[in-house]
């Protein structure tokens, strides 16, 4: 019986470790703010990107998605204006995270509805009342070279 003292203490000990594990990890993710608008820029080189996004009223989802411009990663400058990058409503998991796409589309002139640049955001929310994620942009034709990715923090 002596013998199965010190497995049965390693055994308690294991347990009760997974059991302190289990009971913190729902404090690393964090409820986003119900109906609360959350700011910031992207990281990095592109810095001076303004990103903002708003979280429904009854918390379920991210919406009104918006980035002050496109980024770019090559030399140069990205397409003139304004981008009209249009995400998707979408819905924040239990564990508080997300992930949108959308595209850039050309408003005007000959080439009118085509698509400038696709992008993708993801993110989670923290329990510092923020929220961080990256944002990957992708270009077709000659641009084709010029697509990344930026990692983004924002605060509610």
């Amino acid at each position: 019986m002596a013998g199965d003292r010190p497995a049965t203490i390693v055994r308690a000990a294991a347990c009760g470790l997974v059991a302190v594990l289990l009971a913190g990890a729902p404090a690393l993710a964090a409820a986003p703010l119900k109906g609360s608008v959350y700011r910031g820029s992207l990281g990095g080189s592109q810095s001076k990107i303004a990103i903002s996004l708003r979280v429904s009223p009854g918390g379920g989802e991210v919406e009104g998605l918006r980035i002050g411009a496109l980024p770019i990663y090559c030399p140069g400058n990205g397409p003139p204006g304004t981008p009209t990058i249009v995400f998707a409503k979408t819905r924040i998991s239990a564990a508080g995270t997300f992930s949108s796409a959308g595209s850039d589309l050309i408003g005007s002139g000959p080439l009118k509805g085509s698509v400038v640049a696709t992008v993708k955001l993801s993110g989670s929310f923290t329990a510092s009342g923020g929220v961080h994620g990256t944002i990957t942009t992708s270009y077709g034709g000659p641009a084709k070279d010029c697509g990344g990715h930026s990692s983004y923090t924002a605060h509610g």
